[in-house]
């Protein structure tokens, strides 16, 4: 039989807590799901990420009688700086971790992991609101439904791909969405999805969640996928460290990442506002 260590029981409780850090952190970010994920290019010793950039080709007519003119693939790059290393320590005496009726340490993590998911959230949101469009954003209009139509017909002429659509809206806005009569009949969506959850999960191509970021004001952002970049270098972690003389436990939430918008020119985002 194996005899199992403090030290080994502690590294344990360690990996176990930072899966559940890390499940909770994609579970409270809602801007994780809606960015290129360049994690796996990561290698030990870089502090950048290169994320490609590809400028479009023209289209030219075929002639019968002339050949026509090549054009140079021109590939850029963008350097991705892992430089976001954030940490929530917190500190649980003897005294308050005896006599406390729930589990301190869960309930303290669970608190981190959303602050570390809004952290992420407020700093990539951040990222594409300081290069929308001409920088100026577009006035919202009494019609959420027409803002959305706008932000749709401004991608589309910038010819930005179908899919990967997202919009980041600001719980005013949401709530001004649900209280147009066209989102609320859901026979016209074929689902009452919209108001049994009151959220609208895709609507005109796109994916739309919810954010309290303060980076939306009572507007929202629609962008791409492709318009903002995301990589994390040291996954979500969780560590103790016992004070003997304190008579406490020290505890550090922790995790190393960068995200960089793709899209200098604003041509994948626009703002309402």
């Amino acid at each position: 039989m194996a005899v199992t260590q403090t030290s080994d029981v502690a590294s344990i409780i360690e990996k176990r807590v930072s899966g559940i850090v890390t499940e909770a952190l994609q579970q409270e970010s809602v801007m994780l799901m809606a960015m290129r994920d360049f994690s796996s290019q990561i290698g030990v010793g870089m502090d950048t990420v290169k994320i490609p950039l590809f400028a479009p080709l023209a289209i030219q007519d075929v002639s019968e009688t002339a050949n026509m003119t090549p054009q140079t693939a021109s590939v850029l790059t963008a350097d991705l700086v892992l430089n976001q290393h954030k940490s929530i320590p917190f500190s649980i005496s003897d005294k308050a971790a005896t006599q406390s009726k729930v589990n301190l340490i869960t309930e303290i993590v669970k608190m981190g992991a959303k602050s570390l998911a809004s952290q992420v959230d407020d700093y990539c949101l951040g990222l594409l609101v300081a290069n929308y469009n001409s920088g100026t954003p577009e006035a919202l209009t009494s019609s959420a439904l027409a803002d959305i139509l706008s932000a749709k017909e401004y991608l589309d002429g910038n010819n930005v791909p179908k899919s990967g659509r997202y919009l980041e809206c600001s719980p005013a806005f949401i709530a001004k969405l649900l209280s147009d009569n066209s989102v609320i009949n859901a026979n016209k969506y074929g689902s009452v999805q919209p108001i049994q959850a009151g959220f609208v999960t895709n609507l005109y191509g796109f994916m739309i969640i919810e954010s309290s970021s303060s980076e939306l004001g009572d507007g929202f952002v629609a962008h791409s996928m492709d318009a903002i970049a995301f990589a994390r270098q040291i996954n979500p972690k969780f560590e103790r460290e016992r004070s003997v003389l304190g008579q406490r436990d020290d505890f550090a939430l922790t995790h190393l990442y960068g995200a960089k918008c793709t899209d200098a020119t604003g041509n994948r985002v626009i703002a309402f506002a």
